[in-house]
């Protein structure tokens, strides 16, 4: 049986443009997963041409589908993250070792590591661009003309990322449908993806902490119809309205504080 092999560190000094090295080191242990030299450098490659945006906005702009640490600045690169650390952690277990090869392990990890790398669109949207998956597909079939050798390799990566949302692939927003997960590695970026996105399970990172919530007595509302009035006195007069925001509204702080209430 094959062993998922220990490698040194990435130590190219020259990271990138975007990709500094404070970026970097949010993803080393990531890109030190990486099996093959090459693909480590494509790796990089693909980090550094990702909009800037990607590493500050929250992982979800309305909070509803995603955990705490995916929320507030840089929850989508922390979302990126442990998209990455569920497919390595599968990747522990014999049955799926047997699936791939080393080459296909590592572009397992790429594009679970940058599936989301368009998630805003070109620039910042402010909100999710439904087509993010086709979008990014392309960002990523653009790097055949730097890495000729690697096409093989980037075909696979860019359709793992063109097929990570699974079921979730309409909206009311948009007349793109788009491609559902059909080989095994477009499962698995897709199932990495699910399990990483569920409200319940809350991965632990490095110098975050889940801020700490405001009184619930004291908060005042910054949005909708009852902005700058308490949120204590709005379930006392509106509890239609608090119920609304239960089901629809997902952002931090307000979420917890609604589950106190």
């Amino acid at each position: 049986m094959e062993r998922i092999r220990k490698y040194e560190p990435y130590n190219e000094k020259k990271v990138g443009i975007l990709m500094t090295e404070d970026r970097y080191k949010l993803v080393e242990r990531i890109v030190d997963s990486i099996e093959n030299k090459d693909l480590k450098e494509l790796c990089v490659a693909i980090l550094d041409d990702m909009p800037d945006y990607i590493w500050h906005v929250p992982g979800s702009s309305s909070g509803k589908y995603h955990p705490s640490t995916d929320l507030g600045e840089g929850g989508l690169m922390r979302h990126q993250i442990a998209v990455a650390r569920f497919c390595n952690w599968k990747l522990e277990l014999e049955q799926n070792q047997n699936k791939f090869d080393s080459r296909q392990r590592d572009c397992l990890r790429i594009a679970c590591l940058c599936h989301d790398g368009r998630k805003s669109g070109e620039e910042d949207s402010g909100h999710t661009v439904h087509e993010h998956p086709r979008l990014m597909f392309e960002a990523v079939k653009k790097m055949e003309e730097k890495f000729p050798r690697l096409v093989d390799e980037i075909d696979m990566i860019a359709n793992c990322i063109d097929t990570h949302m699974g079921q979730w692939n309409v909206s009311k927003k948009s007349e793109v449908i788009l491609s559902k997960p059909i080989t095994l590695t477009q499962e698995f970026v897709h199932e990495c993806d699910y399990l990483a996105s569920r409200k319940d399970i809350e991965l632990q990172f490095d110098n975050w902490e889940k801020p700490e919530l405001p009184p619930l007595n004291t908060y005042v509302l910054t949005f909708g119809k009852y902005k700058d009035r308490k949120l204590i006195d709005i379930a006392s007069e509106d509890k239609g309205y608090i119920d609304w925001l239960k089901e629809n509204y997902g952002r931090e702080p307000v979420r917890s504080l609604l589950k106190q209430l």
